[in-house]
């Protein structure tokens, strides 16, 4: 069948756009022979035109990632891990805060006298290490003249006594240099930045899913250009062996298997559609809303051309890969949190022994309320110093503690090296699986031209009488088939592709 006039043959890679014009694309190492000025510029448009629909899929799988990024709600969760982590660093500091203490009384006692007692007091912990305190106390004693303690306190029926002490404490074994508090802070450090690898790896997955999914829309999209394709094919087939019916150039019975085509591709176009539906749904989830900031854009061209503009460096590192890893890092940390309380608990099995002294001064005064007088004793400053130990009977809890921690450490090395050898094992596969598919829609573009060029030679024939429906039927199929063969390994393309950038963990040179 003749081409009619002012129609172009599609491109070797089937790929049309709506502007009127189409983009023919050669095998690699073909060398073109531009003769004349106007055919480069000719084909310098032509090649920013293909451009177009790649960038336009980057810039829309940019903003669907950003989408989700700001919705998604095991990203937010994660984010909201952080802020805990750094909330629960941050209770640490409270260590240091001042504690203030207060105490009042009233007292009755059997040897007859009166006390009223008021206590106020401030403690603190100071590094390197000691516990700092400070002590105000004021008594009030009456009746002592009715009381049998009278030799004791003097002739004197009401009495002032003030008292202000200055504490200092030391551990000297356990808790030295308050080492269980810069364990705990550097654990709870780890922690955060455990928190932190979390929201990178939660971060990596829903970048990975997203990705995969948009290359399911992409699919979807491009599949059901192909069936709608098909379908107006056959039902110009139709058309045609109808008119050529009538005019008694072939047949009757060469209407028969148009007519079963059509069906079956109506039916084809009806699965596609829903099958795109479908895509875009799971898409919204994955972006956390129900309706996207903007509607997404997909077409054959964008998936076809994106597949062809992506590419991997022959040569990648994996160390670099592991350590742009969330989830591996986030292993990494979790070893280093259970190694800090470890020594925690090795720290609780030393004997707890600390050194404490007071320096105290004291007065009283039988009319003032601030008390500076020597009438209990000859002296107004007194001190003391002493020895503290003690240390339970056993440490079964502390060592069972540190047992099942070495166990958790053990599982945890063995649990990273897992991943290591998997995330390896990821790349090597994914980047061959991508170099394959490179190759292999290569080769296919010289079978979709063969096809084409089949289909039109089975219409010319056709429309001649000289051949049957069923064979255009058949050059028809052959020519769907294939385009559905280029999506498939587009879409196998590009994701090894997206599968190497998240094995990667999405550094940017490799």
């Amino acid at each position: 069948m003749r081409r009619l006039p002012g129609k172009r043959p599609e491109a070797e890679k089937g790929l049309f756009f709506r502007h009127g014009f189409v983009l023919s694309f050669r095998p690699a190492g073909t060398i073109f022979a531009m003769k004349s000025s106007f055919l480069k510029v000719a084909a310098l448009w032509l090649g920013v035109i293909a451009w177009l629909p790649a960038a336009r899929a980057n810039l829309e799988l940019e903003a669907l990632v950003a989408e989700a990024f700001a919705n998604n709600p095991a990203v937010q969760a994660a984010q909201y891990e952080v802020s805990r982590a750094q909330a629960e660093r941050d209770q640490l500091r409270g260590f240091f805060d001042p504690q203030l203490n207060a105490t009042a009384s009233q007292s009755a006692y059997n040897a007859g006298y009166n006390q009223a007692f008021l206590h106020a007091g401030v403690d603190a912990a100071i590094l390197p290490g000691v516990y700092l305190g400070t002590r105000v106390e004021e008594s009030y004693y009456s009746q002592l003249q009715a009381s049998t303690v009278t030799n004791v306190f003097g002739n004197y029926n009401d009495l002032w006594q003030s008292l202000a002490g200055l504490r200092l404490g030391v551990p000297l074994l356990r808790d030295r240099g308050f080492l269980q508090w810069k364990l705990s802070d550097e654990r709870a450090a780890k922690r955060y930045r455990m928190a932190q690898n979390h929201w990178q790896a939660v971060t990596q997955q829903c970048r990975h899913d997203v990705e995969q999914q948009y290359i399911a829309v992409l699919e979807a999209v491009a599949q059901r250009y192909v069936a709608q394709a098909a379908l107006t094919r056959v039902e110009k087939l139709l058309k045609e062996a109808q008119e050529l019916v009538q005019l008694k150039i072939v047949p009757e019975y060469q209407l028969f298997a148009a007519r079963s085509d059509v069906v079956l591709r109506q039916e084809t176009e009806t699965a596609d559609q829903q099958t795109c539906k479908t895509t875009q749904i799971r898409l919204l989830e994955l972006l956390g809303t129900s309706q996207p900031a903007r509607p997404v854009r997909a077409s054959f061209d964008t998936l076809i051309l994106w597949a062809e503009s992506v590419d991997l460096p022959p040569l990648y590192a994996e160390d670099k890969a592991l350590k742009a890893r969330g989830d591996y890092n986030e292993i990494l940390d979790f070893i280093e949190v259970a190694e800090k309380e470890q020594a925690i608990y090795r720290d609780n099995l030393r004997d707890d022994l600390s050194l404490n002294m007071e320096t105290i001064l004291q007065g009283e005064d039988p009319n003032n309320v601030i008390g500076t007088g020597r009438y209990l004793s000859e002296q107004n400053l007194g001190a003391s110093i002493g020895l503290t130990w003690k240390r339970p009977w056993g440490y079964r809890t502390e060592k069972a503690r540190i047992r099942a921690i070495s166990a958790t450490i053990d599982a945890q090395h063995e649990l990273l090296r897992q991943t290591a050898i998997r995330i390896r094992a990821d790349l090597k596969v994914q980047h061959e699986q991508f170099i394959s598919a490179q190759d292999r829609l290569g080769l296919l573009s010289q079978a979709i031209v063969s096809a084409r060029q089949a289909l039109e030679a089975e219409n010319e024939r056709f429309c001649l009488g000289e051949g049957r429906s069923r064979n255009v039927l058949d050059a028809q199929k052959d020519l769907t088939d294939a385009l559905k063969r280029q999506i498939i390994i587009a879409v196998e393309l590009l994701r090894a592709y997206s599968n190497f950038m998240y094995a990667s963990g999405y550094a940017d040179e490799f």
